[in-house]
């Protein structure tokens, strides 16, 4: 609190000692109040800058926006982007963040509701002929 500047202000509406919130919800709700009010008084990038000047680990709440776009984020494939050709776009979609050796996560775009079926009911014992008639009849 002495690196943001609050100190003072806090110690002025019984936040001194920190202990006090621990035992009383309305204190910590006071002292959630009090922190928003102060940190409105400045801009998130100042604050964190002033944290890590002070060399305490800091890092940005960011938007799901900026999260997309944060190089760190990028680097380790958390987000990525894949090609729609049906609809001539490319979206950024959510990577993931395990590395598998023996199963690599592969991204891409789902397939068509439909596209299996007949892969799928062939495997399940159904003949050529019976796809057909299920597909005549509207079932699939």
């Amino acid at each position: 609190m002495t690196a943001l500047g609050f100190y003072d202000t806090l110690e002025k509406v019984g936040f001194g000692d920190l202990g006090v919130i621990i035992t009383s919800d309305e204190m910590r709700q006071t002292l959630l109040r009090t922190l928003d009010d102060l940190f409105a008084t400045g801009l998130r990038d100042d604050w964190v800058t002033r944290l890590r000047d002070a060399d305490i680990v800091a890092a940005p709440i960011n938007t799901l926006l900026e999260a997309s776009n944060d190089p760190d984020v990028l680097a380790n494939g958390y987000v990525t982007e894949v090609e729609y050709p049906k609809y001539g776009k490319t979206l950024k979609v959510h990577g993931t963040p395990w590395q598998f050796s023996e199963t690599p996560a592969r991204i891409g775009v789902a397939p068509e509701l439909g596209a299996h079926n007949d892969d799928v009911l062939a495997e399940l014992g159904y003949s050529a002929e019976q796809i057909k008639d299920l597909r005549e009849r509207k079932i699939i």
